[in-house]
């Protein structure tokens, strides 16, 4: 049994054995996520032969992935956890298990993802003729079911983006949210059932939680059960950067009056165990809600470096950060401790190509500038999953896992019929299946047609298989294909999707949330591109005040800042130069 007592802090431990609803504010390096993995490693230990599952919503596929492999190297039983964002969670829990409620799911139904939203979204208004740029468009819906969106015209868009839907049998994001919303209000049975098979639900990152997705929650928490399940919520307000998504911070008062069965009580994690003193004294005046950080790590006391460069022209500036990457790799810096952040992708996606030709010994981990785009909800994204790495003894459990969720979901879309393999069985198919090739989309493409051939399915003779397939293999060749990536179709490229972390992290300020690194650079702070400026003016200041105090935090030691020269943005159709952000000039 793990020791954790020792492996845990005092305030990190109390929550691990606390049985109570817990609103759980956690300040940068504090051990949040070491926090919730522990809590769920310690429940199964001391009840291992408990029957309700226990659910941890993150806010990214790569923080649910990263919690299983954690649990899965502490030797921990997972048959009982599930990990996985409010998306996952709504289908899985919600939407294949009570399908039946509704009966425009019934028949069954496919995911539409950003990419097909935004292909779907183009076509429509370039059919009406209006001058509007898709991802301007709100097509969320409020707990009352409401469309977000106000403006008449963007209505009108949404309407026939529906019926589009509705003609393909496709579900987006936030269809799921809301038809899972609607079941559970609609049918207190299913909420009931899901409760009594639910213990506890940890919410990492509520601060970027929207108020629908709080709904759906409370909805399950709130049903008639004769049992109670908790909820503990993780994160920090000051780290809240998704406001532009809908995410709130809600107070301790506001989750009490909304979680009628549940009493939550407000606890912190207040110590730092990454960051120098120096380093969090830099970012603490970003922050919105105040609060005394102390560093309490090994190295608080560590001599620390922040640089912040105004006048480089944005053309010299690869030379300059591959010149700042090589100088800490000498100073004894490792690859995988260096991040390489920018605002948007749309910085970074000439930046990655750019700096990897200029340091070509060097590796690199650019996990969203990637050929096939991550997406665990279709089955031949896990396929390529199982394809692209090799077997491996550490990972044959996480592995049995996802081949058990391609089976589910293939036998799922063929309705009537079903394949009969077991896992094991399923992945020694995959690993005689794969059929070598120098470009990694062929390797995909070829090795995915004798693994069908093995298990005497034609994906072509099956609708649901079909559009899954077809809708992978546009979305990597779209990828492949856009400039705007600069990707090569190499096989290596592929299989550095899956490698376990390694190299010079390059990702955005955004992604970044709940990583940490010896050295952080970023660039791109300026006005225009930080904060956004499609966001309210009122809202702005506070937005780049959170994203700034998001990227100094990820840092041990060395900050690197750029708010280079040189750079453009629009606002109303005018073009302006670039300028600092102010909130990071005032603080230097």
């Amino acid at each position: 049994m793990i020791e954790y007592i020792k492996e845990l802090n005092e305030e990190q431990f109390n929550i691990c054995i606390d049985e109570s609803d817990l609103l759980v504010k956690a300040c940068p390096g504090s051990g949040k996520t070491r926090t919730i993995i522990y809590k769920l490693a310690y429940r199964i230990e001391t009840r291992p032969y408990g029957v309700r599952k226990l659910v941890a919503i993150t806010y990214t596929n790569r923080a649910a992935e990263e919690i299983k492999e954690r649990l899965d190297s502490l030797g921990i039983n997972t048959e009982r956890i599930w990990a996985g964002t409010i998306h996952q969670f709504c289908l899985e829990w919600i939407l294949r298990r009570f399908k039946t409620y509704k009966s425009s799911l019934s028949k069954g139904f496919a995911i539409a993802d950003e990419r097909k939203k935004q292909r779907y979204l183009e076509e429509i208004i370039q059919l009406s003729g209006e001058k509007i740029y898709w991802e301007d468009i709100k097509t969320g819906y409020t707990r009352e079911l409401k469309l977000i969106e106000s403006d008449v015209i963007k209505r009108g868009i949404i309407k026939n983006y529906h019926k589009v839907l509705v003609t393909k049998t496709e579900l987006d994001f936030e269809l799921i949210l809301a038809l899972s919303h609607s079941i559970l209000q609609e049918s207190p049975l299913s909420a009931r059932y899901i409760k009594e098979a639910i213990e506890l639900i940890c919410i990492d990152e509520y601060q970027d939680t929207q108020d629908l997705q709080y709904a759906i929650i409370e909805d399950i928490a709130n049903a008639e059960s004769k049992n109670h399940t908790q909820i503990n919520l993780f994160g920090d307000p000051n780290q809240a950067i998704y406001g532009t998504l809908g995410g709130i911070a809600k107070t301790l008062e506001e989750i009490n009056a909304e979680f009628i069965l549940n009493n939550f009580k407000e606890c912190s994690l207040s110590g730092c165990y990454r960051s120098t003193q120096r380093i969090i004294d830099f970012y603490t005046p970003f922050m919105v809600e105040p609060s005394d950080i102390v560093a309490r790590g090994k190295e608080k006391g560590d001599k620390s470096y922040i640089c912040y460069q105004k006048e480089i022209h944005y053309s010299d500036m690869y030379d300059e950060i591959a010149r700042i990457i090589t100088s800490n790799i000498e100073q004894g810096v490792k690859e995988k401790d260096i991040c390489v952040l920018a605002p948007s992708w749309w910085l970074l996606y000439p930046f990655s190509s750019e700096l990897q030709n200029r340091l070509p010994d060097l590796k690199f981990d650019a996990p969203d500038i990637t050929p096939i785009k991550r997406d665990p909800m279709n089955l031949f994204y896990n396929i390529a999953r199982l394809l692209l790495t090799e077997p491996n003894v550490k990972k044959f459990s996480y592995r049995r896992k996802i081949a058990a969720d391609i089976l589910s979901k293939i036998n799922e879309a063929l309705n009537s019929t079903s394949i009969d393999l077991n896992e094991i069985e399923f992945l020694n198919l995959i690993n005689s299946s794969k059929r070598e090739n120098v470009k990694g989309s062929l390797f995909i493409v070829h090795s995915i047609e004798c693994l069908f051939k093995k298990i005497k399915l034609s994906i072509e003779e099956h609708e649901g298989l079909k559009v899954l397939y077809n809708d992978f293999i546009e979305k990597m060749q779209y990828r492949l294909k856009e400039p705007k990536f600069c990707l090569v179709d190499n096989i290596d490229i592929f299989r550095k999707m899956f490698k376990e972390k390694e190299g010079i992290l390059i990702g955005t300020c955004h992604g970044v949330k709940g990583e940490e690194y010896e050295t952080v650079i970023a660039f791109g702070l300026l006005y225009g591109k930080l904060p956004n400026i499609k966001i309210e003016e009122d809202k702005r200041d506070e937005e780049a005040k959170k994203l700034l105090y998001v990227i100094a935090s990820r840092a041990k030691k060395r900050i690197y800042f750029f708010s280079e020269r040189g750079r453009t943005y629009r606002e109303n159709g005018e073009k302006y130069d670039c300028y600092p952000t102010r909130q990071l000039l005032y603080n230097i």
